[in-house]
């Protein structure tokens, strides 16, 4: 931690006028140095118990690697641990908020006169990464916090082996989707078997007919729930069929956030259906290329770095091996040059940036490290044979 007393509360401040939501900052000795809240909170009959609560948890048994969540009843919280030299500080301790999964009565109690906050876990996950970026200036992986935190991870999954095994009880005629299915389609994904996905698409997790309820409020909600939940255990399957764990990671991120920003039902079905079909080719082709161990952790680093700086003589160090023979095994595996993979990666990124962002051609080039506009355009044309303005024109869904 880098920050200093000031900014901290000037931090927890903020989150406390931004959000609304109660904010306490509690030192390594158990004490409540200060705490945002509002006067309706402080009033009503949770506060004492709460801030008990608050006061009795062990903060400093865990990790300070990312927020950690847990629950009490119907409350939600999320805290950062704060260390400086490995020496623990004290906490960061965000709410308690409400959960929007609440059942109808209790909703309808709440919304009456409540001066504790209704909060999407969506929301509310996407706050405590923003708030550990401004304390530790890390960005983290939304992914791995989910699979990190035992609270957020029934959210997701109750079982690892089931995408929609999810809810207690059948509403009408929305039943859930065959497990059978559901497992033969992760398998598939981790085998990268893209010639089979066409049999299971239409009937399993993308069957608008076998969806269950994973939100009392909105049926768009409990779509949208339940395809996140298929997103996280798509990505495992990835994962354990060889996919690089950052790209895996980097892509559950992706469609999880274009999953939160469609609006009717076809939308997200048919973004899923996207996400199951590159999660798959990206594994077929992982297993395409059956590469030495070396040149497999040259790839992978390139991948994990492709917005810094990659040099041959960063990718001997790692491999241990002498510049020159690196780079004649890998000319010899994979059929170019070092330098010409690493620009076909970037032009790769590039791609995907031009399609899906609004970033100015001109700061892409410049994030993935290309020296000028003209040398950018000149390396963009030699792979795709278009120029990044005329390929976001033809490709762009913005």
């Amino acid at each position: 931690m880098k920050i200093s007393s000031i900014d901290l509360q000037y931090i927890c401040q903020q989150i406390y006028e931004t959000h609304h939501l109660p904010v306490f900052y509690i030192n390594q000795f158990g004490e409540i140095v200060f705490e945002y809240t509002s006067k309706g909170f402080q009033q009503s009959s949770q506060y004492a118990p709460l801030k008990d609560l608050i006061r009795a948890y062990p903060y400093h048994t865990t990790s300070s690697d990312f927020p950690i969540f847990f629950a009490n009843a119907d409350f939600n919280f999320f805290y950062i641990n704060l260390k400086m030299d490995q020496q623990f500080l004290g906490s960061i301790i965000v709410g308690p908020t409400l959960s929007s999964e609440i059942s109808d009565e209790k909703i309808n109690f709440y919304d009456d006169d409540q001066p504790i906050p209704f909060l999407h876990y969506q929301q509310f996950l996407a706050i405590s990464l923003f708030v550990y970026y401004l304390i530790y200036g890390q960005k983290l992986n939304k992914t791995m916090v989910i699979q990190n935190n035992q609270a957020l991870k029934p959210i997701f999954t109750q079982e690892e082996n089931t995408i929609l095994e999810l809810s207690n009880a059948r509403r009408n005629f929305n039943v859930h989707t065959n497990l059978y299915y559901e497992k033969i389609l992760l398998d598939y994904v981790k085998n990268g078997r893209k010639e089979k996905l066409n049999e299971l698409t239409n009937y399993s997790i993308v069957g608008e007919a076998e969806l269950g309820v994973l939100s009392k409020r909105s049926r768009l909600r409990s779509v949208q729930n339940l395809m996140i939940t298929g997103i996280a255990l798509i990505c495992r399957a990835a994962i354990e069929g060889g996919l690089n764990e950052e790209i895996a990671f980097t892509l559950s991120d992706f469609y999880i956030q274009k999953l939160e920003e469609q609006g009717n039902l076809l939308s997200i079905l048919s973004l899923m259906e996207e996400a199951i079909y590159n999660f798959t080719n990206r594994v077929s082709q992982s297993n395409k290329d059956k590469y030495s161990a070396t040149i497999k952790t040259c790839q992978h680093y390139i991948d994990n770095h492709i917005y810094g700086e990659v040099t041959l003589d960063q990718l001997a160090d790692i491999c241990h091996l002498s510049p020159n023979y690196l780079s004649s095994l890998f000319k010899k595996e994979v059929d170019i040059s070092i330098s010409e993979y690493i620009q076909q990666q970037r032009i790769d990124e590039a791609k995907r940036l031009l399609t899906f962002t609004n970033y100015p051609i001109l700061d892409i080039g410049s994030l993935l490290n290309f020296t000028d506009q003209s040398y950018f355009i000149k390396i963009f044309k030699k792979f795709t044979g278009t120029t990044p303005k005329q390929y976001r024109n033809e490709h762009s869904n913005k």
